[in-house]
């Protein structure tokens, strides 16, 4: 994204601020020499911008540095302080509420692990948890907060089948609306996996790279593998707002009998070979009990086997996934993440793809960098907080409500 400067007089300060403000997110730090070279925009313009995004309290300056002649030139940053996001996050096995600031940082967390409730229910936790965590916050930072971001599944109505739980009044529930009634703040609402990918090209790999896939490994008690798509720097959403859902990828049953299709077809999703969920189907089918995370942890320490055949049957499936994405969208990484209890089983599956791939003849394709994402479990609050941020305040303004 080099010299997309907006030539409408009436528009142009708004958005050269924030352009401005969406390299020093890139850069993290820069001079007004290096902004106005990276804008096309002269020194004094640039200087203008500064000043003003000064005076409103998003930019401020950290340092100098000395170049090759002159006087040190004098660096500028975002100001942790000048803007706020919150977020919150649903999913089948917990909902979480967050602050973050202006760079990306967790300034307040509240979670709750336990299974979706009814929407009436959830919305008045979440309204809680809200204004709890506003009530202690100064009228400084009140003020600066941009808004509220939701990440959540869609069709949330379809778990019905997986657990006893009847979601299906979640089909009909605007969440984001019943928010923005209560609180009064702007919302938008994202797809929770995107929402994370999200999380990922604004604070963390992306900062580097603009091009990748992003897959995360949900809880183990629940059957869940999201993914997201990021190409130049935008989530791609796709008509239905699932682009890169990853996991319903059609792969072939793999050598444990639990990877299967339980209806005889020919073909399984990736997610029955690859969440960490597919993972305890296969433990308790070689008689294992596991109703907890810390039953789970007691099973493969007893099963280490069995953990070695599942890790070696998820990265066969894996692989085929990398190449179906390269085959067609060729991106230079693929960002896996996962809960931070299951930490050390997804890096061993990350270093086995690795080796996989590096084993595999190349067929035409480039094989992508393999990596842990930034974020963990906090993936996709981070990435609900983000939204409001970066509706208000991206050049872009790339991620809107999608319904």
């Amino acid at each position: 994204m080099q010299n997309r400067v907006a030539s409408n007089p009436i528009v142009n300060c708004r958005f050269n601020e924030k352009y401005i403000l969406h390299l020093l997110r890139l850069k993290q730090r820069e001079s007004k020499a290096n902004l106005a070279r990276e804008t096309g925009l002269t020194a004094a313009a640039v200087g203008g911008i500064i000043s003003s995004l000064q005076e409103k309290g998003l930019v401020e300056k950290v340092g100098k540095v000395q170049g090759d002649m002159g006087q040190p030139a004098t660096l500028f940053s975002l100001a942790r302080e000048g803007a706020y996001g919150l977020g919150v996050s649903i999913n089948r096995g917990h909902i979480e509420t967050v602050l973050i600031n202006f760079v990306g940082e967790v300034v307040v967390t509240k979670k709750h692990t336990m299974i979706l409730p009814t929407p009436d229910i959830a919305l008045d936790l979440i309204h809680k948890d809200l204004s709890s965590l506003l009530e202690s916050l100064p009228s400084s930072v009140m003020e600066r907060i941009a808004g509220i971001g939701i990440a959540q599944p869609y069709n949330i109505g379809s778990w019905k089948q997986e657990s006893h739980t009847d979601w299906h009044q979640w089909d009909d529930f605007d969440l984001a609306l019943e928010l923005e009634k209560l609180t009064g703040l702007p919302t938008v609402t994202q797809n929770d996996a995107n929402a994370a990918a999200i999380a990922e090209l604004i604070y963390g790999v992306g900062v580097k790279s603009e091009d990748f896939i992003y897959l995360f490994f949900g809880s183990p008690l629940v059957q869940s593998l999201g993914g997201g798509l990021v190409l130049d720097g935008d989530c791609r959403n796709g008509a239905s707002w699932n682009a890169g859902d990853i996991g319903l990828l059609p792969v072939e049953p793999g050598a444990i009998t639990t990877s299967h299709s339980k209806l005889g077809h020919s073909t399984t999703f990736l997610t029955n070979r690859c969440s960490l969920h597919s993972l305890v189907v296969y433990l308790r089918s070689e008689g294992a009990t596991i109703e907890s995370q810390a039953e789970l942890s007691t099973a493969m320490e007893a099963m280490p086997q069995a953990v070695t055949a599942w890790v070696e049957d998820c990265v066969s499936a894996l692989e085929i996934a990398v190449y179906a994405f390269q085959s067609i969208v060729d991106v230079p990484e693929f960002i896996l993440d996962c809960e931070d209890d299951d930490l050390a089983l997804v890096t061993r599956i990350i270093e086995r793809l690795k080796q996989k791939l590096e084993d595999t003849p190349l067929r035409g394709l480039t094989m992508p960098k393999i990596r842990k994402g930034s974020f963990g479990s906090d993936a996709s609050a981070i990435g609900a907080a983000t939204l409001p941020l970066d509706s208000t305040y991206s050049p872009k303004a790339k991620f809107s409500d999608a319904r």
